[in-house]
């Protein structure tokens, strides 16, 4: 195995950036601890080392503790800063770093560093002022103060609330979109919350809903003079696939259940089945986004059906638009144009147990949905990204990607995002179930649970990183049509791309990537796309074509993983040469000097299970790194997500 230190020397994209100058000694300028609720990120910035090989060592305690724990060392992502990320803490609780800055050529000034951070509280704040109702035969001339007099749209709701109010929603349809004028406070925020289990925010028509007449054209065809725009149609077979033509809806090349086309005046249907409108109970979208939250802060909005949104190009369940500390929690968001969750700037959003759903675009062709309105996310962060965002325990299925956790450019409040993607169960995903791109700086992505997605993780590009991958599980990565039907190569990870943007530092620590999809590699690193390096500690790595195929450059670290390919004709291959075994890979590449080979033996990954069996070559097989693993049975830790013994990670399997 190589040292880091050598690989990162001899990385070309960095070469080509350093003029030939004298090495310089490192200073340490400043420090920053940044809480969010059961981790932290630590930024450090410097000044010297021009040859770029200082490095930086991390520790933290409780306040109020006697020692220092170590923690995972900090990682360059550019010329002066480094980040660290912490795990496992407390919420609400206060705690003390220690930095500690070494560099072959001397430290200039202090080497070490102390600052403090706090996590935050992970409650939820119930506002105290008053409750507003609102109800289906209500009548927005009422004060909404009692149930009696109750008001009728959600929209009245929010005009009349105020700070420390709670919008209280009967069951009921509410055909709306929502604008909140004002925001909470910490101590008294707004709270919009459905009050049953069917209450339902529809973007979609009521008339067309509730059936209407349409003229039949040849074909199959069948036409309606609208009234209004809508970009999104759906009908209780599912999601109809936009067109841009009426001869491409004819053709219906997406198949089923359907397409539309709409002219600007016009919308033309046609059903894969032949059947007619009017045997059809059809949702034509009329507005755009079901609640937006423009510039607010403390606002709440919880058990809601959201569906049916997208009259344009960018239909949002909830749009989260240069706002901070909004909670989305508890609502079920299906058959929406582009997103669940549209996440533009602020910070602190929290999104979390939700249900995020879509239909048809698993069975529709890769070439057709990527770049059609159908390429949709349960959740995405565009733009200006924010800073400390979470997302966690909700769960996705049959949109085209999961999750876009980064945006496009570096955010107001600091140099990382600071965002944590934890405990969701995505399934069914034609393309990518994490989709980390764009501006993604000490990005933390631990314990989700993936199967039957094309991609698991699509890092093409994070950056400039650091992105932590830890203790996820991937199953079958590689199942679906875009993988088996369409003939592109699946992978747990992606780092190919067209952009010149080069992916940063990528650490992989204690995932479970195990695929039994024909034919499919557990990891394949395809080219294009620029690359800095990977580490990969502690993963199982299994696939019924290749354990791992490297076309990429990249620079890999690879040691103490489990490989294992269910092919006996190949095991690894890495640039061009076939490795059959673990020692010949060892021999020949360098790689996994105390890697080990074998079936993974998982006790029942099916059922959500990925422990590793007692006889399975998992056990023992990790290597101790400081704030990742700290506390494992056994002589050593297990390779993968799930230690033997530790029950508390097991990643059920269910969905709603």
């Amino acid at each position: 195995m190589k040292p880091i230190r050598s690989i990162l020397a001899g990385l070309p994209i960095w070469l080509a950036a350093l003029p030939a100058v004298a090495q310089t000694t490192a200073s340490l300028i400043a420090l920053e601890g940044y809480g969010n609720l059961e981790t932290a990120g630590v930024v450090v910035t410097i000044s010297g080392d021009s040859d770029r090989d200082a490095s930086l060592q991390v520790e933290w305690r409780r306040s109020g503790e006697a020692a220092y724990r170590l923690a995972h060392p900090g990682v360059r992502f550019d010329a002066t800063h480094f980040a660290g990320s912490l795990f496992g803490l407390a919420p609400g609780s206060a705690h003390e770093l220690r930095v500690t800055l070494a560099d072959p050529d001397g430290v200039s000034g202090a080497a070490v560093q102390l600052g403090s951070f706090a996590t935050r509280a992970d409650v939820l704040v119930e506002p105290t002022l008053r409750t507003l109702y609102v109800r289906p035969d209500g009548n927005d001339g009422n004060d909404g103060l009692t149930p009696a007099s109750a008001v009728r749209t959600i929209q009245r709701g929010a005009d009349l609330a105020q700070a420390g109010d709670v919008v209280a929603v009967a069951d009921g349809v509410y055909r709306e979109s929502v604008t909140v004028p004002r925001s909470g406070t910490a101590l008294q925020p707004i709270v919009f919350r459905g009050l049953g289990d069917a209450v339902l925010l529809d973007g979609g028509d009521a008339a067309i809903a509730q059936g209407v007449s349409w003229i039949a054209m040849a074909n199959g065809v069948h036409r309606r003079t609208l009234g209004f725009a809508t970009g999104h149609v759906s009908s209780d077979q599912g999601r109809l696939y936009r067109y841009g033509s009426l001869a491409e809806l004819q053709a219906l090349a997406a198949g089923a259940p359907g397409g539309y086309f709409f002219d600007g005046s016009d919308l033309y249907l046609k059903f894969a089945d032949a059947s007619t409108p009017a045997a059809r109970t059809l949702h034509v979208a009329r507005f755009d986004s079901g609640f937006v939250l423009d510039g607010r802060s403390h606002v709440r909005i919880e058990n809601f059906a959201i569906r049916h949104f997208g009259s344009g190009d960018y239909g949002k369940g909830v749009y989260l638009r240069f706002s901070s500390d909004c909670i989305v929690r508890n609502n079920r968001m299906h058959e929406i144009g582009a997103a669940g969750v549209w996440v533009k700037g602020g910070a602190r959003h929290r999104i979390e147990d939700n249900a995020f759903s879509d239909s048809s675009i698993p069975g529709w062709p890769w070439e057709l949905t990527k770049g059609s309105s159908a390429e949709n996310n349960g959740v995405v962060f565009t733009d200006n990204p924010g800073r400390g965002h979470i997302v966690r325990r909700n769960q996705f299925s049959g949109t085209f990607n999961g999750i876009g956790p980064c945006g496009g450019s570096i955010g107001p409040d600091g140099i990382t995002t600071e965002v944590d993607v934890y405990r969701n169960r995505f399934r069914d995903h034609n393309d990518d179930a994490l989709e980390p791109e764009g501006y993604c700086a000490n990005l933390r992505l631990f314990e989700n649970a993936i199967r039957d997605s094309h991609m698991a993780f699509a890092v093409a590009p994070a950056a400039p990183g650091p992105t932590f991958l830890v203790r996820n599980t991937a199953l079958d990565t590689g199942s679906t049509r875009t993988s088996q039907v369409d003939g592109y190569g699946a992978s747990a990870l992606k780092i190919n791309s067209g952009y010149p943007t080069p992916i940063g530092p990528l650490l992989l620590y204690h995932n479970t990537f195990y695929t039994r999809a024909p034919a499919t590699d557990s990891i394949l690193l395809l080219d294009p796309g620029a690359s800095t390096w990977l580490r990969s500690r502690n993963n199982i790595i299994a696939g019924t074509r290749y354990a791992l195929e490297k076309i990429n450059p990249i620079a890999l670290d690879l040691d103490h993983d489990l490989l294992h390919s269910s092919d006996p004709a190949r095991f690894v291959r890495w640039q061009g040469v076939a490795y059959a075994s673990l020692l010949a890979l060892q021999v020949g590449a360098g790689a996994e000097a105390n890697g080990r080979s074998g079936a993974p033996q998982l006790v029942a990954p099916d059922a959500g299970d990925f422990r590793p069996a007692a006889s399975s070559p998992a056990i023992d097989g990790g290597v101790v790194i400081a704030g990742i693993n700290d506390g494992f049975a056994g002589a050593a830790p297990d390779i993968g997500a799930v230690e033997r013994d530790d029950a508390a990670l097991l990643f059920a399997d269910s969905f709603e």
